[in-house]
């Protein structure tokens, strides 16, 4: 009869690892054509804040060029969406390890006021794209339409 002798600690170690494996294989997503996927899964996060004239958005876009993004004036919401790109040249079999996100985003953030579409400002600095966006004259309704940011 043979002893076996069992090491729970590292078993538990080779679970883990296995775990982490498999999250690493289904949750990154990249704009690489190798993953057969189009669209990341990241949410970039955001601080949205109000002042009596104004509603203002700060969302974390890092790596990210103020070309790739659009900003859209929808009813009873502003839309950010975009892409985060690799950098050119890099392919995935030169990766010791992948840890940031490539690929498509879309965030919507409900807004309590009519907006001016056509005052929408928008800038991108260090990474973090700040949308100012006017109210309007609640008593003159405004058409609503989407607009590049600039």
């Amino acid at each position: 009869m043979t002893v076996f002798r069992w090491n729970s600690l590292q078993d538990l170690f080779a679970i883990q690892e296995k775990v982490n494996r498999l999250f690493e294989e289904t949750i990154h997503r990249s704009e690489f054509p190798d993953d057969g996927l189009e669209a990341a899964l990241w949410s970039p996060a955001a601080d949205v804040f109000e002042s009596p004239e104004e509603i203002v958005l700060n969302i974390e876009l890092p790596g990210v060029r103020l070309e790739d993004v659009r900003l859209e004036a929808l009813e009873g919401k502003i839309r950010v969406s975009g892409h985060r790109r690799a950098d050119p040249g890099t392919e995935p079999r030169h990766f010791v390890r992948m840890e940031r996100i490539y690929g498509t985003f879309s965030r919507d953030f409900p807004v309590p006021v009519s907006l001016d579409p056509t005052a929408i400002k928008a800038s991108l600095r260090g990474g973090v794209l700040r949308v100012v966006a006017p109210k309007a004259d609640r008593g003159q309704p405004i058409p609503v339409e989407a607009r590049r940011a600039r």
